[in-house]
């Protein structure tokens, strides 16, 4: 159980709704700190972010990059939320962190079980797999250093944007796969609860206890499933076309090629999800906290493609 936590890179996607579940939970955390980079611009919604957790009793750790120790110093967990362009820092934060005294990581896993099926060699997972092999080259340098890895599928909202070949404002998609093809999806606000529970969760006894992995979702479901829902949700049938799914190989190599890196993980993620990569194994620990109950997908889609703060996202304005 960790009574102090750092959290980095946390201004966005999970991040934020994780800042949001410690500010929920502030009275049972000694401290709580949100790194904030000054070496990145501050728009208006960041500033109103820091504001809103700092009225709440979350420091605010300014610093400029990642590799000075000392805005790690006094925190016993550190838990990294960048996202796919921040991905390669993740080592840089973990050994400054490491020399500040840190001896537990959150790496910014939050997705798919990168060691299922094809992942490991996928150019999607690739800093995640760097971050895996770093913390466990480091692991046998500190002994007492700990990780947890929290594997969900995918964050439900995030299911249907045009990154993975959704077209919502025209109601339709591009599909590399079949309607078969199957996913684990979960909640984001039910995602920043467990994650939560996990910071308060007892370790287990015996060898690498302090080494742990969670594999928590809420529903597997095809992309046949998936329109369906979204028929009813939108009152929209969607386009859907399916493609032969080695065929996202010669996407993602022509946006290498042109030096499309957004382009490239996108391509690289269609073929993730043809070949169910994000089918998260089970079995799955949703039962260690068994007073959370995540939401389904129809209902967790109706609310966001209800939500303002969605529209953009999901491509609908």
């Amino acid at each position: 159980m960790f009574k102090s936590v750092l959290l980095v890179g946390a201004t966005g996607g999970l991040g934020q709704y994780v800042a949001q579940e410690l500010l929920n939970n502030r009275e049972s955390f000694s401290r709580v700190g949100f790194y904030h980079n000054t070496a990145r611009p501050t728009d208006e919604s960041k500033a109103a972010l820091l504001k809103t957790l700092q009225d709440g009793g979350i420091e605010i750790i300014a610093a400029d990059g990642y590799a000075n120790p000392n805005p790690y110093k006094g925190f016993e967990c550190v838990m990294i939320f960048l996202g796919n362009h921040g991905l390669h820092l993740q080592p840089t934060i973990i050994d400054a962190a490491i020399e500040a005294g840190v001896r537990h990581f959150y790496p910014s896993e939050y997705g798919a079980d990168v060691t299922a099926g094809q992942n490991w060699t996928q150019r999607y997972y690739k800093y995640k797999v760097i971050t895996r092999e770093h913390l466990e080259q480091r692991g046998k340098e500190v002994p007492d250093l700990g990780w947890t890895l929290f594997l969900l599928g995918r964050l439900t909202e995030w299911a249907a944007i045009r990154h993975f070949g959704f077209d919502n404002k025209n109601a339709s998609a591009r599909i590399y796969g079949t309607s078969s093809g199957r996913q684990s999806l979960i909640n984001v606000e039910d995602t920043a609860q467990y994650l939560v529970a996990t910071l308060q969760d007892a370790f287990a006894s015996g060898e690498n206890a302090h080494r742990r992995t969670y594999r928590i979702s809420g529903s597997t479901v095809t992309y046949g499933e998936i329109f369906d829902i979204l028929q009813r949700v939108t009152g929209r049938k969607y386009e859907v076309t399916y493609l032969h799914v080695e065929d996202a190989l010669v996407e993602e190599a022509e946006a290498k090629a042109r030096g499309d890196i957004d382009a490239e993980l996108a391509a690289s993620h269609k073929l993730i999800q043809g070949r169910e990569g994000t089918l998260l194994p089970q079995p799955w620990n949703n039962d260690r906290f068994p007073h959370l109950h995540p939401k389904g997908v129809e209902e967790s889609l109706r609310s966001a493609f209800g939500a303002e703060k969605f529209r953009k996202f999901l491509g609908l304005s």
